[in-house]
């Protein structure tokens, strides 16, 4: 499958082209961020390899610029910098998962290997429904009381795996397993951040108790509200 890897570091990233390339994907290698923004854009890319150091755009800025143009492709975000900060910003970005040099490039395919299965189970799927919500997991597009949800993907994941899960409270860590795919780089606190920021865009929508904590435990869609 066509993956696109911006690394403008030349060891690293032929490194990374010859791993993907030996797991049978199809790569394109871009060593700027003008020229890997460009790439990134073009449809049918199965996913994107961002490097957050880059000259001209940095990767921050090439994932906030997709997903500005609703472009919807995975991304993984490479740094060297493993602060909360960077990685929060990443993911608040756009970001679908990041990975902090050095790693094993096993880790590292498999981890786009699940970044690709995940995006073509939701090209498949039915959409999805809980109250005022409604989810078209194709085109990774929300809806609630008819307005747009304007949600990052993470945002994104996390609400359909809740509406998905309407039935029931899902627990912190599970929602770790399943939407962060966690290795143990995270906390739950990271949940909590991120059900805040859909929290007030559901309530910006008019579905002000749509998402409901459960204390101690996690969260839970309120279906019939």
């Amino acid at each position: 499958m066509d993956i696109l890897v911006v690394e403008d570091d030349p060891d690293l990233g032929d490194l990374l082209c010859d791993t993907l390339r030996g797991a049978g994907h199809e790569v394109q290698l871009c060593r700027d961020g003008e020229s890997g923004l460009e790439a990134a854009a073009e449809p049918g890319r199965a996913a994107v390899v961002l490097d957050v150091m880059l000259p001209g755009f940095s990767g921050f800025e090439i994932c906030q610029r997709l997903r500005e143009q609703a472009v919807t492709t995975p991304v993984m975000m490479l740094t060297c910098r493993d602060g909360e900060a960077d990685i929060v910003r990443g993911l608040r970005l756009g970001a679908d998962d990041y990975m902090a040099k050095p790693f094993s490039t096993a880790e590292f395919l498999a981890r786009i290997d699940a970044l690709i299965r995940r995006a073509g189970s939701y090209a498949r799927a039915a959409p999805l429904a809980a109250g005022p919500v409604l989810l078209d997991l194709g085109a990774r597009s929300a809806a609630c009381n008819g307005r747009e949800l304007s949600l990052t993907q993470r945002e994104f994941e996390l609400l359909a795996y809740l509406v998905r899960n309407a039935r029931r409270a899902v627990s912190r860590d599970e929602l770790l397993a399943q939407v962060w795919n966690d290795d143990g780089t995270h906390t739950t606190n990271v949940v909590d951040v991120y059900a805040g920021y859909l929290r007030r865009k559901l309530a910006a929508a008019g579905a002000p108790d749509l998402l409901r904590t459960v204390r101690g435990f996690g969260f839970r869609i309120a279906a019939g509200v």
